[in-house]
């Protein structure tokens, strides 16, 4: 029976001990025969810990080490090319980059002959695979493991976005490996706002976590944050003093009221060490909504204590169960057992009750931009009939694309932290679609994309 290649991780308190503490954090690879995949695994230490990179091959120069979760997909994707080539009798100290990456390992993922279920791939999909392969086989080069790998490159116009440049919206020639595939450009298409109710209701109704899954896929829709973000979420992320919270609205009405709340673990970006399991990341401030705030404080009050109860009574004497609760630091635990959730558990959460395909949540948190977009531009009621009405002229469109880029700006983009112009693009085309109507997107969207430039959105 084939098993295959493994991507696994040994205790980090026992490796820290042993001496590698700089590396504790990092994946290895087991081959089929689960013995330590030395190449591979020396791999993802170098990349991982940012010693060799892709764009400067190992020169002085000292780039950001990837986050835990980007060497977790580095890994899966390499064990994906390992086991192609074994399978395929291949040998990465000779394969070659035309031949076998692109005229074998692409064109079978794009056939659906190397793919789970036997159905091709998306594009990116399978770029991002050929990416890595070429990565790593670039790896091997330099450290003298193979021959040479030769990498053919060609000049590909493309439309880079950047909202810094007046001339950003132009055709720009950039160089490509040659032979990578052009990705569709990509529409959002949610669940009707009933079916997510439904849905949601669904989640609180189950028998044994409804209470806290349930609330958390509605922090998820109220506020954006990533599941990383909500597992990560701590008892005091929302002041425990009501008196301490900012509200940035006072005077408008409860249901339009919104608590100032500073995300610090589980953030997207650059690492800067780990705390009880989390990764430390760049901070940045998110409006919660009044309302659910005031959900938030009452899990914390009520319904929190008795989850930790079930995890201190399993300490043995008082200290250990004094020491469970000091270390229980995350706001939402499992009725059961009183555990975190992890990011993991909040996905197959989100999955475990009837639900439309590709809802998860990171698409929940693209759903929170949208809806909020339209309801944003409702105000705009006017501007919206005629255009639904009539016409698009070019003071409708003029005023639908500035309104709606303002939007983006000045509130979705400060919620969502790291939105890139490509996801920018995306939610305008989302109001095109729901529009009913072709905006010319390239042609008057995106010169219009102002100065302030985003990193990657995720």
């Amino acid at each position: 029976m084939y098993r295959g290649y493994k991507v696994a991780y040994a205790n980090p308190e026992v490796i820290a001990k042993a001496g590698f503490e700089k590396v504790a954090h990092l994946p290895f690879i087991f081959d089929s025969q689960l013995a330590y995949h030395r190449d591979g695994s020396r791999f993802l230490i170098d990349r991982g810990l940012g010693a060799w990179d892709p764009q400067n091959r190992g020169a002085d120069q000292k780039p950001l080490a990837p986050s835990t979760r980007s060497i977790k997909n580095y890994a899966d994707r390499l064990i994906n090319f390992l086991e192609w080539c074994e399978v395929r009798s291949l040998d990465p100290m000779t394969c070659d980059y035309k031949r076998d990456l692109i005229g074998r390992y692409q064109k079978e993922m794009l056939k659906g002959i190397w793919s789970r279920d036997n159905k091709a791939l998306s594009e990116r999909t399978i770029n991002v695979r050929v990416d890595t392969a070429v990565e790593y086989l670039s790896w091997m080069a330099d450290k003298a493991l193979r021959l040479p790998f030769l990498i053919p490159k060609v000049m590909r116009s493309v439309i880079v976005n950047n909202p810094r440049s007046s001339r950003g919206h132009l055709p720009k020639e950039v160089e490509v490996r040659d032979g990578k595939l052009h990705e569709a450009e990509g529409r959002l298409i949610f669940p009707h706002d009933e079916e997510v109710a439904a849905w949601l209701n669904r989640l609180y109704a189950k028998e044994d976590d409804g209470s806290t899954v349930g609330l958390i896929a509605e922090l998820v829709l109220e506020t954006g944050i990533r599941r990383e973000e909500a597992a990560s979420w701590r008892l005091d992320t929302l002041p425990i003093n009501q008196e301490e919270w900012r509200i940035v609205n006072p005077l408008s009405q409860i249901d339009q009221q919104a608590v100032v709340v500073t995300l610090r673990y589980g953030t997207k970006g650059k690492e800067y060490g780990r705390d009880h399991g989390d990764k430390i990341g760049p901070s940045g401030e998110i409006l919660v909504p009044l309302p659910m705030a005031l959900k938030l404080h009452h899990y914390r009050e009520k319904v929190r204590p008795k989850a930790l109860g079930m995890a201190i009574r399993k300490g043995v004497g008082l200290t250990e169960q004094r020491k469970i609760q000091a270390e229980s630091v995350h706001l939402f635990l499992k009725p059961a057992s009183g555990m975190r959730y992890t990011g993991k558990n909040i996905l197959d959460a989100w999955c475990s009750v009837k639900h439309t395909r590709g809802w998860s949540p990171h698409r929940g948190r693209h759903y929170w931009a949208c809806t909020t977009l339209w309801r944003k531009l409702q105000l705009h009621v006017l501007f919206l009939e005629e255009a639904l009405k009539t016409k698009i002229n070019d003071e409708v469109l003029g005023s639908i694309r500035s309104n709606a880029l303002s939007i983006i700006r000045l509130e979705i983009q400060p919620q969502l932290r790291h939105v890139s112009d490509q996801t920018t693009l995306l939610y305008l085309r989302w109001i095109a679609d729901r529009l009913h109507t072709n905006l010319n997107l390239h042609e008057h969207w995106v010169e219009k994309l102002g100065e302030g430039g985003h990193g990657d959105d995720s």
